[in-house]
């Protein structure tokens, strides 16, 4: 049954529209809050179900304002009029400030005072553009204090900037008429401008108690999402460190191969195109062991994958090859020719859906399955033919340095499994926070966590590219599978 929730207080919504479609019902657009009667109670007692939204984290500052403002509106109602008040007479004194400016400006006539009076335009419509920031849906205290505390100051300026401008004098009557209608439009505003300021302040001490609380929930929910975005950041600079370290060891590999072997195919090229690919599969690794094999395992054997005691070992072994402690790039690769099932299982919907937090953008391991594993799979055959044929001095210096590659795969996992964590943590904080003071149940999504994914779909949408003898990389694949489908046909007959 649900959990028991206090009854919230009504507020009307008077722009349903400005609503993300997530928080209305699908068909008759009324709140997602349903009554149900509940109990056996002789009062027939009734209760609020909450049903629960998904919002995106990076829009849930937007979300919560608009939770707060539909929650406190009603209350600051003259506080919001006030400042609107005050906002349309800056921007009256702006819009006459700019046609002041206009008219200075095309005035073919014009003397050193005009020239003069200039400066103190441009300082007019600095200092209101300055005053005209972005407002929030829902007001608190310190956006308040941010706004009203200044405007003494900014009106003391506006009034010294304009006063020059009062001295001025047209040649051609008709711009004379103008400057004067928009002079008396700016002194009758300037003079609106005190009193409108006092009555904000008025209304804003009668109104502080729900100011502070407003303020209160933005700040308890800001500190855990600042530090959740900053790991966010540390995360991205930490993936393009490795897919800079990954072009570095293409370029040493490649010129090894050209010195040592006098080889110009893409070898290396695609074997650090492949390390990217498989980067969703190693994030695949890494969750599982973090959440439990064993459970994991347990989720793999029962439906919709139904793994039998097979199929579960050898993902275990792929799991264990990808995040041993002396992982061989090159024996990764022999691994995916000799067992490719393991990780389409390893990558599919339901393995994705159980290792990720609830509510995640999965976007990265999708076009991992549909797109990814595909050219995987076309560059395995190939690679390993070549790998096989390395003579033993090169193939030592090769995996030498792909291992460093994949150390540092591994402290990106590190970091990356501590960002999943982090995020987890914050989630829950967040649905019990605003569930116990705003009665509504919201689960943040988690968002991409790759910032490389349109690389990849423009590395996979590409043709294979062309070796040195002609033959694409998909017909060198297929040739080489041929050839090692006959060497294991032979052996099994010897």
């Amino acid at each position: 049954p649900p959990t028991p929730v206090h009854t919230p207080i009504h507020t009307p919504v008077h722009h349903p529209a400005a609503l993300p479609s997530t928080f209305w019902s699908e068909t008759s657009g009324k709140c997602l809050l349903e009554t149900r009667r509940r109990g056996r109670r002789s009062f027939n007692h009734k209760r609020l179900v909450m049903a629960v939204q998904q919002v995106a984290l990076l829009d849930f500052p937007w979300v919560l304002d608009y939770i707060l403002a539909s929650r406190f509106n009603g209350s600051l109602k003259q506080i919001r009029h006030a400042v609107c008040s005050i906002v349309l007479t800056l921007r009256t004194i702006l819009s006459a400030a700019v046609e002041l400016g206009v008219l200075v400006s095309e005035d073919p006539n014009l003397n050193d005072g005009a020239l003069s009076a200039k400066p103190f335009i441009d300082n007019m419509v600095y200092v209101i553009t300055e005053c005209l920031q972005t407002f929030p849906l829902c007001l608190d205290s310190e956006f308040f204090h941010s706004f009203l505390e200044p405007l003494p100051s900014h009106l003391k300026f506006l009034c010294g900037n304009f006063h020059p401008l009062t001295h001025m004098k047209f040649a051609d009557p008709a711009k004379e008429k103008v400057f004067e209608n928009q002079t008396k439009a700016i002194t009758q505003a300037l003079s609106d401008l005190p009193s409108q300021c006092s009555n904000l302040e008025l209304y804003m001490s009668s109104q502080e108690p729900i100011l502070k609380q407003i303020h209160l929930i933005k700040e308890h929910l800001r500190a855990p999402l600042w530090m959740l975005m900053h790991d966010f950041r540390r995360l991205h600079s930490e993936e393009q460190m490795l897919v800079a370290d990954v072009r570095e060891a293409v370029r040493t590999i490649r010129d090894l191969q050209v010195r040592e072997l006098q080889d110009n195919a893409p070898w290396a090229d695609l074997m650090g195109e492949m390390l990217l690919l498989l980067l969703p599969l190693w994030k695949l690794s890494a969750l599982a062991v973090a959440k439990g094999q064993d459970a994991f395992m347990r989720m793999v054997a029962s439906p919709p994958l139904d793994a039998n005691l097979g199929t579960q070992r050898l993902l275990q072994r792929l799991i264990e090859v990808l995040l041993s402690e002396k992982a061989d790039y090159l024996d990764i690769t022999l691994w995916f020719a000799a067992e490719p099932s393991s990780a389409a299982l390893l990558g599919s919907a339901a393995a994705v859906d159980f290792l990720l937090p609830e509510a995640s953008n999965d976007e990265e391991f999708v076009t991992f399955r549909k797109e990814g594993l595909t050219r995987v799979q076309e560059h395995i055959p190939l690679l390993q033919n070549h790998i096989v044929r390395l003579p033993k001095h090169v193939r030592a210096a090769i995996g030498a340095r792909w291992r460093r590659v994949v150390e540092e795969v591994h402290l990106y996992l590190q970091l990356y499994l501590r960002v999943i964590e982090a995020f987890s943590e914050v989630q829950k904080e967040v649905r019990g926070f605003v569930q116990s003071h705003l009665f509504i149940e919201v689960v943040l999504g988690l968002p991409s966590m790759t910032w490389i994914i349109d690389d990849v779909k423009r590395t996979t949408s590409q043709p294979p590219p062309t070796l040195r003898n002609g033959r694409s990389t998909a017909a060198a694949a297929a040739a080489a599978a041929a050839a090692h489908s006959e060497g294991m046909e032979a052996s099994s007959r010897g």
